[in-house]
């Protein structure tokens, strides 16, 4: 008895009333709160300024030993290398490369890879790397560092970048003839752009995993590898430099190493910043500037597509950035030349040379606001954090709204009464249809990530005379169909539904903040699309509330949501067609989407497609069964609340009262 008397108790019950009535109010201020806080971000009290957390790559900033013979060596590279160009129009001149290396008095090898195309019926594509290795004088090999450059034939349909290689060349003339090495240099010339660079990582490694791609096996090795610079020279005539930073899966290098490229491109007069545009190389001062400089950043990031060849380092645990030199235009007043280029490198090298162990100090998850600002993990991820827990204390809400709900509360006058009356009654609620769900939801999910693996559906699908993006698309189309259909077999009372919505909640909010602590800028995008359309949903109300529902949980869908995202850009990007053909383009470029994130998954490891398939189409799922809940009883034809009660307590436990 003692508990009828607590005036706690009834005062607990008006406090959960209160929160069940102001659910929506309270999730969407959360809501609204992390995207304020984002905005804030660019504001100089919200970030840091860069600093060198290790010392020991402060010697490579002090001077330079670059002479005029270096600077003549690399032009007289360049021009040899355009004749050889000539006579190798759509592949890389090996003899001459191997020559020259050889000459310098590198250890020189090639290295032979093959991709075994798993969705062309049976398509193998062959390529051929080049690599020397300059072994340090000082010391055994035990560590090493990279220097690499992409090999662009002249028929390629991307921007030449060509001039590197002699850039790379004449270094590693330079860097022969001095006594202070204590690292093994790796000069490598890449062949078809990121598979290369991805051959030869898992050769150097040794990794045996990957069936798509065979990497062969390399004629020599250096130490292990602590860090590498990827060069993308379009001219010795340079205007800017770009430092690329993003890498596969959304990983970052340390932090430190951008400063350190950044800081020796402005001491060589060639200014450097992430994103630094012809137009505009001034430092960002406005609000608006430096926040479509952090957008343009985790957009860039979200996809988890490196934009460079360093961004396959990451995985294997080895700092690495792209310093992409773009060349200058006509109407450009700065202008560098290849010396400049040359301190930089060698800036670069002797500062990774002085490392005595990996790096660690600063930071490995940033955003960058300017060149020199940026912002820690522990600035950013707040705003994450109260999107995805709007998600969160909905599903606490709802969880509150089993016990303290008006409804519950009318099939029985007294609460003090309730708590006396002996049960006598057993549940007959069945709770199937909440394990159903969940176990097809999870199956539809993992069978949207073996079908486009399948070689034997994909070989079908080939001899059938359909292309790979369409052959795609339509397994994808018809996994859509098949979940559409699914509430036409399953039966969800409004006491499933809730703890199925329940579970949805916690489910999605989880996986968001998850996915934000691996790539912040994926999970952030996610939050902002996807939490304020859930926080809107009501799948237990009836009328034009329910139609409303379902619109809005078919836009989230996740063909849908890349649709529509592909039709802004097509929009942005070719304003000039009309509307029918931009919905025509639209649609090609979610076919080709899909394909690229299918092939991406099996060659590299990129984790989008598997990450959306695994979590997200099972979560769309269950949203989608919610909307299909069936007609909710009458007061008069419910069971008594002790019946309801238990019946809820089999499933979840009941709130802990004071006594």
């Amino acid at each position: 008895m003692g508990l009828l008397t607590n005036p706690s108790i009834s005062q607990k019950a008006k406090y959960c009333k209160a929160l069940i009535r102001h659910n929506a109010l309270i999730c969407f201020s959360f809501y609204l709160l992390g995207v304020g806080y984002f905005g804030l971000l660019p504001d100089p009290n919200f970030n840091s300024g860069t600093y060198f957390s290790e010392n020991a790559l402060l010697p490579g900033l002090v001077y330079s030993e670059i002479k005029a013979e270096t600077v003549s060596l690399a032009k007289t590279y360049a021009a040899e290398l355009d004749r050889e160009r000539e006579n190798h129009r759509t592949g890389m001149p090996y003899a001459w490369l191997l020559a020259k290396m050889r000459k310098i008095g590198l250890e020189t090898h090639t290295h032979n890879f093959t991709l075994n195309y798993p969705l062309g019926g049976g398509k193998v594509f062959k390529g051929k790397n080049v690599y020397g290795i300059l072994r340090a004088p000082r010391i055994a090999s035990t560590e090493a560092f990279v220097i690499s450059v992409p090999y662009r034939p002249p028929e390629t349909v991307h921007m030449d970048v060509a001039a590197g290689v002699p850039l790379i060349l004449a270094f590693a003339d330079f860097a022969r003839k001095q006594k202070y090495w204590a690292k093994d240099i790796i000069f490598l010339i890449t062949e078809q752009e990121q598979l290369g660079m991805q051959a030869w990582l898992e050769a150097y490694h040794g990794s045996e995993d990957n069936r798509v791609l065979n990497a062969g096996s390399l004629g020599g090795r250096a130490g292990a590898i602590q860090a590498a610079i990827n060069l993308e020279v379009q001219s010795f005539d340079v205007d800017h430099i770009n430092l690329k930073v993003e890498g596969l899966n959304g990983q970052l290098p340390n932090l430190d190493l951008h400063n350190l490229a950044q800081k020796l491109s402005q001491k060589n007069g060639i200014p450097a910043a992430y994103r630094l545009s012809a137009t505009n190389q001034k430092k960002p001062n406005s609000y608006s500037e430096k926040l479509q400089n952090l957008l343009s950043m985790v957009l860039s990031q979200s996809s988890g597509v490196p934009n460079g060849n360093h961004g396959l380092f990451h995985r294997y645990g080895i700092e690495a950035l792209t310093l992409e030199c773009v060349k200058r235009n006509g109407n450009s007043r700065n202008s560098a030349g290849v010396g400049a280029l040359l301190k930089i490198v060698e800036g670069i090298s002797r500062s990774l040379n002085n490392l005595l162990e990996r790096f660690h100090q600063s930071y490995f998850f940033y955003l960058l606001v300017t060149h020199d600002r940026f912002v820690s993990i522990g600035d950013y991820m707040p705003s994450l954090a109260l999107m995805a827990g709007a998600l969160l204390i909905k599903s606490f809400i709802h969880y509150l709204g089993l016990y303290y709900s008006d409804d519950a509360d009318q099939s029985q006058a007294s609460l003090e009464n309730e708590e006396d009356d002996e049960p006598t009654e057993t549940s007959k609620h069945s709770y199937a249809p909440v394990g159903i769900v969940l176990l097809l939801a999870h199956a539809i999910g993992a069978l949207t990530t073996v079908l486009p693996f399948n070689t034997a559906l994909n070989n079908y699908l080939h001899e059938s005379n359909l292309s790979t993006q369409f052959s795609l698309f339509a397994i994808m189309a018809c996994i859509s169909v098949l979940i559409l259909i699914l509430p036409g077999f399953i039966t969800l009372d409004v006491l499933n539904a809730e703890i199925l919505q329940i579970v949805v909640l916690l489910e999605l909010g989880t996986a968001l903040l998850t996915v934000g602590m691996l790539n912040f800028s994926l999970g952030w995008l996610l939050s902002v699309a996807i939490v304020p359309v859930i926080l809107l949903l009501q799948p237990l109300k009836r009328g034009l509330f329910k139609g409303l529902s379902r619109m809005l949980c078919i836009l989230i869908h996740p063909l849908v949501v890349v649709y529509l995202v592909l039709f802004c850009v097509t929009c942005s990007l070719f304003p000039e067609l009309a509307l029918k053909d931009q919905l025509k383009k639209a649609i090609t470029g979610t076919m080709d989407g899909i394909t690229y994130s299918v092939v991406d998954s099996m060659i590299y490891g990129n984790w989008l497609f598997d990450l959306v398939a695994l979590v997200f189409v099972p979560s769309w799922t269950m949203l989608w069964c919610l909307m299909f809940v069936a007609k909710q009883p009458s007061i008069e034809e419910r069971s008594p609340k002790e019946q309801y009660r238990k019946e809820v307590a089999e499933v979840l436990p009941e709130p802990k009262k004071d006594k």
